[in-house]
């Protein structure tokens, strides 16, 4: 939750020439859905297909969490105006993409016309819902900890060689939770994040087709994670487990969904995090899981998130770890549910965001976790710990699956219930602004 980039200390002409770089659009075509090798055709191509690039990673160095990009904005259409080319094209914007069946369109600004914030909203009156600016969105983590595994008896259940040093799962009573069940592969938990390490080996047997918006007509690459903050996530979600190997997850059984959203910086945008919202509501996704956020909320994430409610999915977001009341989206969001971290002792961690709009709290101070096997930004090959909301977001998000798995005729505002009613109470009696409804138990949630 937010990555404290520097702005870079550049002369006009290059700074220029940066934030014309940050403009440079993806356009979307076919991506393969949940289903193996099925094909949905979710981005709908706008402007020329031969100027396929990637939004640059200047973004993340040049600009902080929340920052606008210059020249980009999110709009939505009217239905009555939404295939009308002219209207924007006369206005010398540009259709980058659309994100289906949200009505959302990300726009760039060309060099001549007027296309400050207030310009497009005079000139686009009568013909869009909203105009809002594109943003940075940012991923964010503590105290990077390398670590070798404790040797120890492989015939204990579950017999993950680093189990012992996974605290989170002691306090939450995984394994009484496990007796009752281990979660079902018919239960998939989208990590919208910097995408996964599918070939890692806690996690190459869990997944499905993923999405990735900086290569849509490559949707594979959404397994791969330059940054490795995604595949910590993973880890914490749903590792395999019982498997000799690594650590255990919270959902043993559930699926993964690789949803790449962010770069190797562990930064993107606000369109691309509601594209990959909508994407993974439309795909299959029980469980939404985001250790993202930044300070401004939003119209797009309002939608996207809408629309995964809409879809019966259950959407789980980190608080944020500037450790004050600060509102971070989309963890803010009317729908969301807002996750702070514990530490071993059942503190709150000092770094925790904390507010009324928090629903649970989940272990997320120096969390053992996977990482990708190949060169990452955090700097961590195969297992390490982290620390952050970050890492207590899809602990919650794995418990969720697993009480998917359980109570299948669950929708997901039973399952949030389920998760906070069965919580073990800290801090002030009952609901409060810095615990919530409390520390997660699995065993309870799965009585």
């Amino acid at each position: 939750m937010g990555i404290p980039f520097s702005l870079l200390f550049l002369d006009d002409s290059t700074f220029n020439k940066v934030l014309s770089l940050i403009t440079l659009a993806t356009v979307s075509v076919s991506v393969v859905g949940c289903g193996q090798n099925s094909v949905s055709n979710f981005d709908t191509t706008i402007g020329d297909a031969n100027n396929v690039t990637h939004i640059t990673n200047i973004a993340a160095l040049a600009s902080k969490n929340g920052q606008i990009i210059p020249g980009e904005f999110i709009i939505k259409l009217k239905a009555s105006a939404k295939n009308s080319v002219s209207i924007l094209s006369d206005l010398g914007v540009t259709r980058v993409r659309e994100i289906p069946h949200t009505g959302m369109e990300l726009i760039r600004t060309n060099s001549s016309g007027k296309n400050s914030l207030s310009d497009l909203q005079t000139s686009l009156k009568g013909s869009i819902e909203w105009i809002e600016p594109n943003r940075i969105m940012t991923v964010d983590y503590k105290n990077p900890q390398p670590f070798q595994a404790t040797v120890r008896d492989t015939e204990t259940f579950p017999n993950d060689p680093m189990f012992a040093d996974q605290y989170a799962h002691k306090v939450s009573h995984s394994q009484d939770g496990w007796k009752v069940t281990q979660g079902s592969p018919d239960v998939t938990i989208a990590i919208v994040d910097t995408g996964v390490d599918g070939t890692h080996p806690d996690l190459k047997d869990k997944t499905v087709p993923g999405f990735d918006v900086y290569n849509p007509t490559t949707p594979e690459s959404a397994y791969k994670d330059p940054m490795g903050h995604g595949t910590h996530c993973a880890g914490i979600a749903a590792a395999s487990t019982n498997n000799k190997t690594g650590v255990a997850g919270f959902a043993p059984n559930v699926k993964i969904q690789a949803v790449r959203v962010l770069d190797e910086n562990g930064s993107g945008s606000y369109e691309s995090v509601a594209q990959g919202i909508a994407w993974a509501a439309e795909h299959g996704a029980k469980v939404i899981s985001m250790s993202l956020g930044g300070p401004s909320s939003s119209k797009a994430l309002d939608d996207a998130v809408a629309l995964a409610v809409k879809n019966d999915v259950l959407v789980v977001a980190a608080m944020g770890n500037s450790g004050n009341e600060k509102p971070s989206y989309p963890a803010a969001i009317k729908g969301v549910m807002a996750v702070g971290a514990t530490d071993s002792s059942d503190k709150r961690a000092s770094f925790s965001q904390y507010g009324k709009h928090i629903s649970i709290s989940a272990p997320g101070v120096d969390i053992l976790s996977t990482f990708p096997l190949n060169d990452n930004a955090i700097g961590m090959k195969e297992y390490g710990k982290i620390s952050g909301t970050s890492m207590a977001t899809p602990a919650v998000a794995g418990l969720a699956g697993l009480v998917r798995s359980k109570f299948t005729a669950f929708k997901a505002p039973e399952v949030r219930a389920k998760i906070e009613q069965s919580a073990d109470d800290l801090g002030d009696k009952g609901f409060d602004k810095y615990y919530g409804n409390g520390r997660i138990n699995v065993a309870n949630a799965l009585k």
